[in-house]
């Protein structure tokens, strides 16, 4: 069955966790999503909830951090919508269009801008890194370990406190 382009925007991105980690050939392979951020690569963790939307109308908050774009309301539930590019200092989006990935749920949810899908990798031991590249001191304290895939290095990457973090900081 086809899906229409915003209908296929719209769904949730689930996973089932029982597939998410698997043995093959006696070594150990991780089955994740992750997306990218200019080129900075950060895995959803395995548990979190996660979905993709079109840009929604935003409600921009006054004298706020430039890198909060506003809030916005998706099935009634307010959430902050953040543009890491600019949080970051990464260069401007190439693409097009761009669409929002939205991490966690409820009073928990987030959304990130981002400007291509989200991919499926799979991981193995040995992509891990032992030693992970600098990474700007904002984000570096919630990607705590790294991988090579796809001659791209991907982080684990801690949403949760993420967003905490950056909710401290709008505080202030």
């Amino acid at each position: 069955m086809k899906l229409p382009p915003s209908q296929a925007l719209n769904r949730p991105l689930y996973r089932n966790s029982n597939e998410s980690a698997y043995l093959t050939d006696e070594v150990n392979t991780i089955r994740r999503l992750g997306f990218r951020i200019g080129n900075l690569g950060l895995l959803i963790a395995e548990q979190a909830t996660s979905e993709l939307s079109e840009v929604l109308a935003i409600c921009p908050i006054p004298f706020s951090k430039n890198w909060l774009l506003g809030l916005m309301n998706l099935r009634g539930n307010l959430m902050p919508v953040f543009d890491l590019y600019e949080l970051l200092k990464l260069e401007s989006r190439h693409t097009k269009k761009t669409m929002l990935l939205i991490l966690g749920e409820g009073k928990f949810a987030g959304a990130i801008v981002i400007d291509e899908l989200p991919t499926h990798l799979t991981i193995t031991d040995s992509d891990k890194l032992t030693n992970v590249p600098p990474l700007p001191a904002i984000i570096k304290p919630y990607t705590l370990s790294g991988y090579e895939k796809e001659g791209m290095v991907w982080f684990n990457f801690d949403h949760l406190s993420f967003f905490e973090s950056l909710s401290t900081q709008l505080a202030l």
